[in-house]
């Protein structure tokens, strides 16, 4: 009784007015997006699983859960790409070409530009990661990247060992 009264001497005093002044849901600029479901199914594996979807599963687990090892898995990223580049010099001084082509235009301007633009982009590219290290993607991205460089710094030793 006493609430309704309230209720109706406030429609009174603010004819046409809801009682709630401002929204309380606040947005704030974020590059994480705010998702509840993070790729990992509670259930587990069926009983069809594989060992190897199994092992995968755990090994994504495993970095979910230890940020270390995937802070350690990111900054082998960004060594290997360094690799990379002191590779690419070195190739490059032995007369060979730049096969990346967004890569092939900064070091002709000038390797140094090319050293910025290749530094800059791996460490974004780790702090996205390590900011999403929540979800699955998140997670299989760091594989990725860690895969990607670990195959091109194997295959600057490679054109080393056969070229000279």
């Amino acid at each position: 009784m006493v609430q309704e009264a309230y209720s109706a001497s406030v429609a009174e005093s603010h004819p046409g007015c809801e009682r709630r002044r401002e929204d309380r849901r606040k947005r704030r600029f974020s590059l994480v997006l705010h998702e509840r479901r993070s790729g990992f199914d509670r259930r587990g594996p069926g009983p069809g699983a594989s060992r190897l979807s199994v092992g995968y599963r755990r090994m994504l687990l495993g970095l979910r859960d230890r940020p270390r090892f995937l802070l350690l898995l990111l900054a082998l990223v960004n060594v290997l790409n360094l690799a990379d580049f002191v590779f690419t010099l070195n190739a490059l001084a032995m007369g060979g070409r730049e096969a990346n082509p967004i890569l092939r235009p900064l070091f002709d301007a000038n390797p140094l530009y090319a050293a910025v633009f290749k530094v800059v982009a791996v460490l974004a590219v780790s702090w996205v990661v390590w900011r999403c290290r929540r979800f699955r993607s998140g997670l299989e991205a760091a594989l990725l990247m860690v895969v990607m460089y670990g195959g091109v710094v194997l295959y600057h030793l490679y054109g080393l060992l056969v070229y000279c």
